[in-house]
């Protein structure tokens, strides 16, 4: 049985090296995301608006480890921003256990972490590959990439996705 729980930046860094030659390998990371009012026509939209921040890696990082039984089999990892949007980061799991809903399970660990927080939503770049379990997760698309069109070593173009938690609170807080 697959269980989930907090584990360490040493724990995740072991995964992560071995498994995501690409990933940034820091605690947190520097890139972010706000929503913005933007005046269209007659009416007004969010959008959200890509940004670095090196204030983001002040925050403080959870890493959350899926195990079978004392095996590390999966990770993902979270930091808020100074958005008060959280970002997830790092999900991965062994192509032996995927299909088995544990991405989604790191997930939802990363975003109830997020909402502890008291974010106003939570935020990934995630590949393609891992789409459903973020759309499991309750992660909608936003169809932008970040800055760029990142691709990936399985020529993938990663896309944002977004699970926003309050939609009222949010639109008090972009004005």
């Amino acid at each position: 049985m697959i269980h989930i729980k907090k584990i360490t930046y040493d724990d995740i860094l072991t995964m992560w090296t071995k498994y995501m030659p690409n990933m940034s390998l820091e605690p947190t990371s520097a890139m972010s995301c706000f929503l913005m009012q933007v005046k269209n026509e007659e009416t007004y939209k969010f959008e959200f608006i890509d940004h670095y921040d090196l204030e983001n890696q002040k925050f403080t990082p959870t890493f959350w480890g899926a195990f079978d039984n004392d095996k590390l089999v999966g990770c993902n990892s979270g930091h808020m921003t100074m958005d008060r949007l959280y970002r997830s980061r790092g999900l991965f799991v062994q192509e032996e256990y995927r299909k088995k809903a544990i991405g989604k399970k790191l997930l939802l660990k990363t975003v109830s972490q997020a909402y502890h927080e008291n974010a106003i939503g939570c935020w990934s770049f995630p590949k393609n590959t891992a789409w459903l379990s973020y759309a499991g997760a309750g992660f909608q698309r936003t169809g932008k990439a970040f800055n760029f069109e990142w691709i990936t070593r399985d020529n993938e173009v990663n896309t944002r996705c977004i699970k926003m938690f309050d939609e009222v609170e949010v639109n008090s807080l972009v004005v």
